[in-house]
């Protein structure tokens, strides 16, 4: 098994979040995490050690993809250290694989002028099971589940309009489990490799805040082609969420600003994104490069994304 393979699952399992207003605090995954990476197919076993650091960007968009009736603008750092053990061990006649990520956030928010920065710990994200099955002729399929805890920095005030506890600006994880299963189709043709990657949010509510942000989906799309020790590629990513933001069991509302709407009733987020992404293989480790900017976003920062990564095999 070459490199691409060995090296291409710990980018897949960096994790980094990013600001989501369209749910009650930052969303359990940010669009596009798994893009730049081959998640159809598991490394030989061994321990992996990942790192990735990326700055984001980007301005509040509204229901209709416009620009939001306040002006709000984020500008967020985010780092994310994982470890993945890739096991000798098979599932169902999968090999299988588990894993752990820790995120941690610096960010800027401005709204109307007023910046508000934090920064702390995020959820940590625990990866039990991920399968990969070798279906010949240069295909893998990939199936797992990733678990979301509700651990980390949470600010909440009390808002008497509301009646109830809701997050602030210093809020960086959220105070409820996330469910995220993920099937991977990838297929390897010489020096060629595409990787179709669905996972989907299974949002538990915040007993706290009364607030259960709306299932979501992700796809990611990757295509790389390896020449020598570089691989270049072009990356995708649609993110779309299915079902309402609910207080209380209520459809949250639509919310209007000085300027217009802010967000749609129910909240529902979407983003479309493309990129480029650049690694190269040292042997001994990997470092590897992803940009992916939105070019659609609705009841959310319409973000870019700028990734920088390692992956070390540690045995």
């Amino acid at each position: 098994m070459n490199t691409r393979f060995k090296l291409s699952l710990l980018a897949a399992l960096l994790l980094p979040f990013g600001i989501a207003h369209a749910q009650e605090g930052v969303s359990p995954m940010q669009p596009g995490a798994t893009t730049g990476s081959h998640t159809g197919a598991l490394p030989p076993p061994g321990l992996y050690f990942g790192y990735d650091v990326d700055y984001e960007w980007g301005k509040l968009r509204n229901g209709s993809g416009d620009k939001a009736g306040i002006d709000l603008e984020a500008g967020n750092t985010s780092m994310v250290a994982s470890l993945v053990w890739s096991t000798p061990y098979k599932v169902l006649g999968a090999r299988y694989a588990m894993g752990i990520a820790q995120p941690y956030k610096i960010a800027e928010v401005t709204i109307n002028g007023q910046t508000d920065r934090s920064n702390g710990a995020m959820s940590t994200v625990l990866m039990p099971a991920m399968l990969s099955w070798d279906l010949g002729d240069g295909f893998h399929l990939g199936a797992g589940t990733a678990v979301v805890l509700r651990n980390g920095k949470h600010s909440y005030a009390y808002n008497a309009a509301e009646g109830r506890d809701t997050t602030t600006t210093d809020n960086l994880a959220n105070r409820f489990y996330t469910i995220q299963p993920n099937v991977a189709l990838t297929y390897f043709k010489d020096d060629w490799a595409f990787t179709m990657n669905n996972t989907v949010d299974f949002n538990m509510s915040n007993k706290r805040t009364q607030y259960r942000s709306g299932n979501t989906y992700y796809l990611d799309l990757t295509a790389t082609r390896k020449i020598g020790r570089w691989t270049v590629g072009a990356l995708g990513n649609w993110t779309k969420q299915f079902r309402d933001d609910k207080v209380n069991g209520v459809t949250v509302p639509e919310a209007v600003g000085p300027n217009g709407q802010i967000s749609a009733a129910g909240k529902r987020a979407e983003h479309i994104m493309f990129g480029p992404m650049v690694a190269y293989d040292f042997g001994k480790f990997s470092v590897n490069s992803r940009f992916l900017t939105s070019v659609r976003s609705r009841n959310e920062p319409r973000m870019s994304f700028l990734h920088f990564g390692v992956s070390v095999p540690l045995q």
